[in-house]
């Protein structure tokens, strides 16, 4: 993952903030089972220290106070929209996670202005809730729908691990849930397991949300998101993060060969 060094050139819109706040922008693909076809790019960050050296976003934010989460993660999100509209070919959604404690009343005001700014259309945009706690969990749900009717698409990431979990579930209705490599080392190798995820999938599909599956990291673990009837799938398999809008050109020929295995049919792209 691209980190910055001693400027923030690779984060547009980072200067000025404090050495501990840079954070590089890296993009990892997402990938569309059905038209097996690039579906868009999550944004990732990588904070990085005051003598350079890399920490973890999660690590990181989890020891700010909660004012501060709300600060960096928005000035992470500003960053990410600025990278991706300087590189923008109009292929795919951007994904930007999102930490629950940032999103205040008029975060989806804020995000509409934020998006215009850049020139993208919402509809290209999907905020990732990630599984932290939120202040007020009404308040989340309050901003959520905010964000969805100015067109921004909804997930949830991480789903079965901390707050990412069925009540907030309910209380979202995300357009896409994530469900992440921990589910998917759970059920590697046991048999009676893996009918869970089939299983999750389909409540899933049923309660409206489209599911993807995340952190594929082989070709035993594509196979059992494909198998599992996932919508998206991503994982360093499929491609690892870059700095640029980069997709793996042989990860659509994977997962067309794994459709076929299957028994579906699959045409790639020209």
């Amino acid at each position: 993952m691209a980190v910055a060094s001693g400027t923030p050139g690779g984060a547009p819109g980072m200067a000025g903030l404090p050495p501990a706040w840079l954070a590089g922008t890296s993009f990892q693909p997402l990938y569309s089972v059905h038209a097996a076809a690039l579906a868009g790019f999550e944004a990732l960050a990588r904070p990085v220290g005051a003598m350079g050296e890399a920490i973890g976003p999660a690590p990181f934010l989890a020891a700010r106070a909660e004012g501060d989460i709300a600060r960096i993660d928005r000035n992470w999100r500003r960053a990410h929209l600025a990278r991706f509209a300087s590189l923008d070919e109009g292929r795919g959604c951007l994904h930007l996670n999102v930490h629950p404690a940032a999103l205040a009343a008029d975060a989806a005001a804020e995000l509409r202005e934020d998006i215009a700014a850049h020139g993208l259309a919402p509809s290209r945009v999907c905020i990732e809730i990630l599984g932290g706690e939120a202040a007020d969990e009404d308040l989340l749900a309050h901003v959520v729908a905010a964000c969805r009717a100015i067109g921004v698409r909804v997930a949830i990431d991480g789903f079965g691990v901390a707050r990412s979990n069925i009540d907030r579930l309910a209380r979202i209705l995300p357009d896409l849930v994530k469900i992440s490599r921990p589910a998917l080392e759970a059920v590697a190798g046991r048999e009676e397991a893996r009918r869970i995820l089939p299983s999750l999938a389909r409540l899933l599909h049923e309660a409206g949300s489209e599911v993807a599956v995340s952190g594929i990291g082989d070709a035993s673990a594509a196979m059992r998101a494909v198998e599992a009837g996932a919508d998206l799938v991503q994982g360093a398999y499929f491609g690892i993060p870059r700095p640029g809008l980069t997709p793996d050109p042989f990860a659509i020929e994977v997962l067309c060969r794994m459709k076929w295995l299957l028994g579906s049919s699959c045409v790639m792209e020209a």
